[in-house]
């Protein structure tokens, strides 16, 4: 990687591969100048972590600065807006309802970085391959399926105690 640097703490794992087609390119120069001179990040799921729960908190830029970052956007592809680094998955009547709503961004490599506020669930997770950019976003929209129905399963368990 061309714009790379060595972490301050040693780690005792290395670092994720990324590949296109299962080739390895951790090691090519020429995929450097493919994400990072973009503004690429290479991180790790728990910094990303942190760093969504404090856009989210409105640590990072004022709640208003988020609000318009949210809100001032133009369609990226159905269902999905785009605007001021935010992505938002966007209600499509019958094929994706209201509760699938989320916001945040989603990386070249099939990463993925989003918050679901209704949740209040954070979805964080690479698949450190360049094929798996659409999947990416498909699994996440999985995983909120599944947190919609534990979700509902204990809205259900606590209506039926009263």
């Amino acid at each position: 990687m061309l714009h790379y640097s060595d972490p301050i703490k040693e780690y005792s794992y290395p670092i994720a591969h990324f590949s296109i087609d299962g080739t390895i390119l951790n090691h090519f120069k020429n995929y450097a100048g493919l994400d990072y001179a973009g503004g690429g990040v290479v991180s790790t799921n728990e910094d990303l972590l942190k760093f969504m729960n404090a856009l989210a908190a409105g640590q990072i830029v004022t709640k208003d600065t988020l609000n318009k970052m949210k809100n001032d956007s133009n369609r990226l592809f159905y269902g999905m807006d785009y605007g001021y680094g935010i992505w938002q998955f966007k209600t499509i009547p019958v094929l994706m309802p209201q509760k699938y709503n989320c916001w945040g961004c989603a990386g070249a490599t099939g990463a993925f970085m989003f918050y679901h506020p209704a949740l209040d669930a954070y979805l964080i997770g690479s698949f450190n391959d360049m094929s798996y950019k659409s999947k990416g976003l498909k699994f996440m929209i999985k995983v909120i399926k599944e947190l919609l129905k534990a979700a509902d399963k204990r809205t259900r368990a606590v209506l039926n105690k009263v």
